[in-house]
């Protein structure tokens, strides 16, 4: 047995891995009104999501690896640019940092490779024929992740929900939309949130 999995099993192993079983374990061990629970679930339930969508018209292009600076700093190359760039794109928005969890869509659209026949440049335009080269499609979304943050994203930690999509187009792009709860979904939360802006 591994290291990682043995001291998993000392910490976790007697907790039960059905879902009713889980709730049941951890209600008992807590002291707590089903009366609480009932009303914070349907609280949370009824905060609005608000949705943003942006369209950079640019070749995707993925993050490039940290490296090491002077005085021993990392840093990625070119994120200022990205950050100065994505500023640009969002003027004529009148957003507020957000600062509550988000789900964060990018859809990067790669120009159709010139040595494909004819047909099979129509099958890419209409999406039946993807992307399988570099960059990887975790890459793009860490590089306009990053892009967001300290412009429209307080931390890229508020993530809670990701998805990354490679096409071809004629007319390359990157389509990001960015999806955000109204309110907190928790005190614990929003006091993580205010003690780190301290």
């Amino acid at each position: 047995m591994l290291k990682q999995e043995k001291e998993y099993k000392e910490e976790y192993g007697n907790i039960p891995s059905s879902n009713l079983e889980r709730l049941d374990y951890l209600i008992n061990n807590i002291s707590i009104k089903n009366k609480d629970i009932y009303y914070e679930i349907e609280r949370v339930k009824s905060i609005n999501w608000k949705k943003e969508s942006f369209i950079i018209y640019l070749l995707p292009k993925a993050t490039p690896r940290p490296r090491m600076g002077r005085g021993g700093i990392f840093y990625v190359k070119g994120a200022k640019d990205n950050k100065k760039l994505f500023q640009k794109y969002i003027t004529d928005f009148d957003i507020p940092l957000i600062t509550t969890p988000i789900k964060f869509t990018c859809i990067s659209y790669f120009p159709i490779p010139s040595s494909m026949k004819s047909y099979e440049k129509v099958l890419a335009e209409l999406g039946f024929i993807r992307p399988i080269s570099k960059p990887d499609f975790d890459n793009l979304a860490k590089a306009y992740c990053d892009m967001l943050q300290d412009t429209l994203i307080y931390d890229d930690a508020l993530v809670v929900e990701g998805i990354s999509k490679k096409y071809y187009s004629v007319k390359p792009r990157i389509e990001i939309t960015i999806e955000y709860m109204e309110d907190y979904d928790s005190e614990f939360n929003k006091k993580k949130i205010i003690k780190k802006g301290k």
